[in-house]
């Protein structure tokens, strides 16, 4: 078979480059297709005990949004560059509760994971160990401890308040990031970029290897064959075409553009994209709604490290209701502190609040053919939208902060107060997601397409539901274990070839 242990990799965010590496430490052929260009991750951070001393990366791309007479649709982000996203990202990582994994089935079958907390349970380890993870490193209500490089305990003075929360059932802890502390030197625009992190590290040799500037448009189907054959990508140097044959293809291009790329994959025996037998593609699109407030406390409290609110117990709550609160943080803040002469500490804080969204078929993300994006492939159409409980939700956290603050004597006035539009958290998910059925879902509990299982996508578009909490480690992990099996898969198929 011609290349049969080839894998092309799409994407070289944090779940396409966690896929390659493990691919790649599993002894399979990877090529990955980066749409960048090979300098487009350049930048620096340098960070001393969590501080951010110097930093320079490009400015982030403005949102895209649908277009038309009288429409204001969503918001969303894209960064064509190696790492893409990563480029950008604040580098928060806690892990999803058990729960999370379950909580959705109250609701009905179609909110059911096909896998739980325990399938991930070598995989997030090996993720956190890669993030190099500053935090608490012992669980707290509703958020595991996790494997931490650096242990981060709450500073002193937030004590109090820790204590106030968890007699509401609220757990208060470090916000766990990805080399959140210590002395690094990076050479992006983020402590932690995934091309630079991780896919920088691994030589080139004819079994590893980068195209970049190589923007995948579709993947050819063979109706003979069964399966996925080639992928087609332009160059973006020359503008021409090529065709890339390979055994198995792994999509991590990120919630809007892998659902795209499916979409674009149309053949005689899927004319509604690929593997979509159902017409479940590009379905049950869901984002983290965000709320953002001000505060002004009678008490000053530390604003390093950044401190995480956990959500309510999940049985004092309506299922896929809940958020969680983030204090603001980052150097300004700090060298406000210390022109106010309290340094570290402050009487103004923020949070922002990112809420769960239950996740509906009617929200999605489909393609506009009659608009094209700047390099030619199609533009998108996105629809979903905030109900009225998500206001109560947002207003209801924000209330109980004031609350637990209140009562550990940090009596607080809010300043300022918003919900932020659709695609502010840049948390999109749930476009090719997962489901034991077809009819709830395009993925296997492996990542594979159902109908087109040598296609694997492994993403946040994954996800079955989308908990309050920051996607991305759990997406690598996710991301990690579909690769281990596949390369498990195509060493065991070779195996029985050359038998």
């Amino acid at each position: 078979m011609e290349h049969s242990r080839r894998v092309i990799v799409i994407g070289t965010g944090p779940c396409g480059a966690a896929a390659a590496a493990e691919l790649h430490r599993g002894g399979i052929e990877v090529v990955v297709l980066e749409a960048g260009a090979p300098d487009s991750a350049n930048g620096l951070v340098m960070r001393a005990a969590g501080l951010t001393i110097a930093r320079l990366r490009r400015s982030l791309a403005p949102a895209q949004r649908n277009t038309g007479a009288g429409i204001t649709g969503p918001a969303w982000f894209t960064e064509l560059s190696a790492g893409g996203l990563s480029n950008h990202w604040t580098c928060a990582v806690p892990r999803f509760d058990p729960q999370d994994f379950h909580e959705g089935e109250r609701l009905g079958e179609r909110y059911r994971w096909p896998i739980s907390y325990e399938d991930l349970a070598e995989h997030y380890p090996r993720m956190e160990r890669v993030l190099s993870i500053a935090g608490p490193g012992e669980d707290v209500p509703w958020m595991p401890g996790g494997v931490v490089s650096h242990k981060v305990p709450l500073a002193s003075d937030w004590k109090a308040v820790e204590v106030q929360a968890r007699a509401r059932g609220h757990g208060l802890a470090a916000l766990p990031m990805s080399y959140g502390e210590g002395w690094t030197f990076t050479r992006s625009g983020t402590p932690f970029n995934s091309f630079v992190r991780l896919l920088g590290r691994i030589p080139r040799t004819p079994r590893f290897q980068v195209f970049f500037g190589a923007r995948a448009l579709r993947l050819e189907w063979s109706g003979a064959q069964r399966r996925v054959t080639h992928v087609v990508y332009r160059d973006a140097k020359t503008g021409t075409e090529h065709r890339l044959a390979a055994s198995a293809v792994v999509v991590g291009a990120g919630a809007l553009h892998s659902t795209r790329l499916l979409l674009e994959s149309t053949s005689a025996d899927y004319p509604q994209g690929l593997g979509n037998t159902e017409g479940v593609l590009g379905r049950y699109l869901h984002d983290h709604p965000l709320g953002k407030v001000a505060l002004e406390l009678s008490r000053p409290l530390s604003i390093h490290p950044p401190v995480c609110l956990t959500r309510g117990p999940y049985d004092s709550a309506p299922p896929l209701r809940a958020s969680q609160g983030v204090l603001w943080g980052g150097t300004v803040p700090r060298i406000r502190s210390w022109v106010s002469r309290t340094p570290g500490r402050s009487l103004q804080v923020g949070f922002n609040f990112f809420g769960t969204l239950p996740p509906e078929e009617k929200h999605g993300v489909r393609l506009a053919p009659d608009r094209r994006d700047a390099d030619g492939v199609a533009g998108l159409d996105l629809s979903i939208d905030f109900d009225a409980q998500t206001q109560v939700l947002l207003e209801g956290t924000r209330d109980r902060l004031l609350e637990i603050l209140d009562a550990a004597g940090h009596r607080a006035a809010v300043k300022f107060w918003t919900i932020s539009e659709i695609g502010a958290s840049v948390h999109y998910g749930g476009t090719v997601r997962m489901h034991a059925s077809p009819r709830y879902g395009m993925l296997d509990a492996w990542n594979r397409l159902h109908a087109v299982p040598n296609v694997l996508v492994v993403d946040s578009s994954a996800f079955t539901t989308g908990p309050e909490k920051n996607p991305t480690l759990t997406a690598m992990a996710l991301a990690s274990r579909a690769a281990e099996r596949l390369a498990k898969d195509l060493r065991s198929e070779a195996a029985g070839a050359s038998g």
